[in-house]
């Protein structure tokens, strides 16, 4: 595989499925994508691993033939655009509350005119396969830059952040959402306001054909999300598969009933 992939997947209107990297762990990244997932997903927000972790995972799932994109930290742009230039396909910002905070994203991330992205992705040439000309071309079409929507600004503002020209979309973050819609009382990512906000997402971003992606908590919050018409299903995380397989075998030598962890 080479060349960019997550736009073309989703110009032709496929859902997409990917792993959630919390610990940035290389292996576990090339593990997940190896099993079928069709991208993975590294949180440099929450997660346990900096840059060199990040690059390192990107390029592992690159040799496993599938794309990878970054959740990174509290005003992380130039973090984003540094883990662009080594490969990944999608940045995704926390904490996007304003049409402000996404033109500031889109002109960190895309190259003029839209933009001021600052020239050097080496990595990232070599990795997809293309000419120094053919990525300069190509990345402002192909780079996905996605608005985490997960607080009650950026609910009321969400309209005026998915009309920012080269944003290409919003992210929801379910857990955050929920706690900023009742206050603080709870996390719940199946809380009926929380549900109506992201209905609303889908639809004003498929309006304006832009890209809706979710974090989901298992397998089954994934369903529910691809059936709401979300495109991009980010569902993990790697540690939560960890302790799900090694809780699952440990039943099956004990021959016990054992309980599952918390999914929303």
């Amino acid at each position: 595989m080479s060349g960019f992939t997550v736009k073309a997947r989703l110009a032709k209107g496929e859902q997409i499925f990917a792993a959630w990297v919390a610990s940035c762990i290389a292996r576990n990244a090339e593990a997940a994508v190896k099993v079928g997932f069709d991208m993975a997903f590294f949180d440099l927000q929450h997660g346990e691993g900096g840059f060199a972790e990040a690059r390192d995972s990107i390029a592992a799932v690159r040799r496993a033939g599938r794309p990878s994109g970054v959740r990174v930290g509290l005003e992380g742009y130039a973090e984003a655009a540094r883990l662009l230039d080594v490969g990944a396909e999608v940045a995704v910002l926390p904490m996007v509350n304003s049409a402000e905070d996404g033109r500031r994203l889109v002109d960190t991330l895309k190259y003029p005119p839209l933009g001021s992205r600052s020239w050097g992705p080496t990595r990232a040439i070599d990795m997809l396969g293309l000419t120094v000309e053919t990525y300069r071309a190509s990345a402002n079409d192909n780079v996905v830059v996605l608005a985490m929507i997960e607080t009650r600004a950026a609910v009321a503002a969400a309209d005026d952040i998915l009309d920012v020209p080269g944003l290409d979309g919003v992210f929801v973050g379910p857990s955050d959402l929920s706690i900023s819609l009742s206050d603080g009382a709870r996390l719940d990512h199946r809380m009926p306001e929380a549900v109506a906000v992201m209905e609303r997402l889908v639809e004003a971003a498929r309006k304006r054909g832009k890209t809706t992606a979710i974090f989901c908590a298992g397998g089954e919050a994934a369903r529910r999300n691809a059936q709401m018409g979300f495109d991009i299903l980010a569902v993990g995380s790697d540690m939560a598969f960890l302790s799900d397989g090694a809780r699952a075998a440990l039943t099956a030598a004990r021959g016990t009933a054992g309980e599952g962890g918390a999914r929303y």
